[in-house]
């Protein structure tokens, strides 16, 4: 089985569960803009930023994030998934503080299962450590793409 993990930025509220989401939850208090099919941003080794970065370097950060979250994910991955192709897409920020923010499944795997591993792997790791101390923004928004048996195809930057 082949699995690959790209992230991507977007944005995200506090308070999630270790489950995606159901269409009649409400929204969070906070509008950290996820679900508006935000451009792709800037690519830091595997994580795409679309969120202010004020001039500050996330890459050493973001590299531990996607370690944590690959860590926690190949860890919820079914055995059934060894049979299925799938990708999706989650987006969320991450709070000044580090805790994990309004977490949406924007793109459906086709298969509960495996959204929810993704989901998992992400849920898993909060809270984070802190944003930079340069960081004077109060979120980082991502967008973070899970793919199960990817071909070539599905590697590329946003082929999502």
């Amino acid at each position: 089985m082949r699995l690959a993990i790209l992230l991507f930025c977007c944005s995200a509220a506090l308070g999630q569960t270790n489950a995606p989401p159901t269409a009649d939850q409400k929204p969070k208090a906070q509008d950290y803009g996820l679900g508006v099919g935000a451009p792709t941003g800037k690519q830091v080794g595997g994580v795409d930023i679309l969120s202010d970065t004020q001039g500050v370097d996330f890459g050493p950060y973001l590299k531990e994030v996607l370690v944590e979250v690959r860590k926690n994910w190949y860890r919820l991955i079914p055995a059934s998934a060894a049979t299925k192709k799938g990708k999706l897409a989650i987006e969320f920020a991450i709070t000044k503080d580090g805790k994990i923010a309004d977490m949406r499944l924007v793109a459906t795997a086709g298969d509960t299962t495996l959204d929810r591993a993704a989901w998992g792997g992400i849920t898993a790791c909060n809270p984070l450590k802190p944003l930079p101390e340069k960081f004077t923004g109060q979120f980082l928004a991502l967008r973070m793409r899970f793919y199960y048996n990817p071909d070539k195809d599905d590697m590329k930057a946003g082929s999502h």
